[in-house]
């Protein structure tokens, strides 16, 4: 089958929805489909996809994996990185002239387009921004036989959609997944910590992804303080350079200094940095405003890379966590900002090497169920052979 995964937004790019897009191209990929991923290219994405370098190490995906760039013919966003509805009507004109046997869009206006034109299509969207205009196009095209459906993460979505007159048959709430394949590397966390030139003899506690406010950065850095006492180093990989200095700035003023930051590294390495630790973590602070995710309905790409790295995991125990994990089984479920819990817990996997091996490999177990592939393979069999 001939397969076409269309991003509406920008690649490369460091937020998580292109990662998505790459990684279900990869899970098409694995079932044995010819897989396209079709992207906007303009002159601010032309100068970024070269100061990335290569792409397919950027996203940690195979090299045989292949990038269709649309160049966009409008004088309006040559130079912009983000709308392009121009782009957006010829990778669904794209998709017909294929004969592609299935689009799958993480846009809007992609998969209106691609629908009206006759191309078989599925929507993937995370948002609940249900009113958004684009997305409205959508629910003019549903009767179409060639819209397959919609896929997204989260059953409070998939409700929010019926409401709106999507058929529950047509939509399959599914979390993202990992490729198991990347983490089947050298489990000697000294190795890694050799090669990626991390502290040898310390303990060293992980967390790897955005240093946004509500990712729990301050609840890290808090736990850093408090265990600094005992030799304990942090290390957070990712980051814009702009959060990465105000984190620095904040070590400074409360005296934490047993924190790195790598800043942002290629997804084919971030692997090699989870088999460095001793500790994962990635707790939430429920506090803040949420702008960049929904803590009821997001599917963090990070908790399953994590599980598949075979090392013991620290969270906060929130809606999308805990219905992956189980706080004493497969990790550690902290009360949401609780300090005193995060650092109890940190410190108990520490210095319970036993306890620590236990959760990871019971998580490793359960992770197994949400690769990409698989996550593909039900998408399929749920919109497309059902049909």
């Amino acid at each position: 089958m001939e397969v076409v995964v269309a991003a509406g937004g920008h690649i490369p790019s460091f937020y998580a929805h292109s990662f998505n897009v790459m990684k279900m191209a990869q899970g098409y990929s694995d079932l044995g489909h010819r897989v396209e991923v079709v992207a906007p290219l303009s002159i601010p994405l032309l100068i970024k996809k070269w100061r990335i370098g290569d792409i397919h190490d950027f996203y940690g995906v195979k090299k045989n994996l292949f990038i269709k760039f649309l160049n966009v013919y409008s004088l309006r966003t040559i130079f912009a990185t983000t709308n392009f509805k121009e782009f957006d009507r010829r990778a669904a004109k794209y998709c017909k002239e294929r004969s592609v046997d299935l689009a799958h869009c993480r846009s809007y206006r992609i998969p209106y387009y691609c629908v009206k034109l006759g191309v078989p299509t599925i929507i993937e969207t995370h948002t609940t921004n249900y009113d958004h205009p684009d997305l409205q196009k959508i629910y003019t095209v549903i009767d179409k036989a060639n819209f397959l459906g919609l896929v997204t993460q989260s059953q409070i979505i998939k409700k929010e959609h019926v409401k709106r007159g999507i058929p529950e048959e047509k939509i399959i709430a599914i979390g993202n997944g990992v490729d198991l394949n990347r983490f089947e590397i050298n489990d000697d966390k000294y190795f890694w910590r050799e090669n990626l030139d991390l502290p040898k003899g310390r303990k060293l506690v992980v967390y790897c992804g955005h240093l946004y406010e509500e990712k729990g950065i301050e609840h890290i850095l808090l736990t850093a303080k408090k265990l600094s006492k005992y030799g304990v180093i942090f290390v957070l990989v990712g980051g814009f350079d702009k959060f990465i200095s105000r984190w620095k700035n904040y070590c400074e003023e409360k005296k934490i200094g047993n924190v790195l930051f790598t800043g942002f590294v290629d997804n084919s390495d971030v692997p090699k940095y989870l088999k460095a630790a001793d500790v994962l973590m990635m707790p939430y602070d429920t506090n803040v405003n949420y702008k960049v995710m929904n803590i009821n309905t997001t599917s963090p790409i990070k908790l399953f890379e994590y599980m598949a790295s075979k090392r013991p995991i620290v969270s906060t125990d929130i809606p999308a966590i805990s219905k992956i994990l189980d706080h004493e089984k497969t990790g550690m479920l902290a009360k949401p900002n609780d300090i005193e819990e995060l650092s109890h817990f940190v410190s108990e996997l520490l210095n319970n090497l036993e306890k620590s091996k236990q959760l990871s490999e019971k998580a490793y177990r359960i992770v197994k169920k949400y690769t990409w592939k698989k996550r593909c393979q039900k998408i399929l069999s749920k919109l497309l052979y059902c049909q």
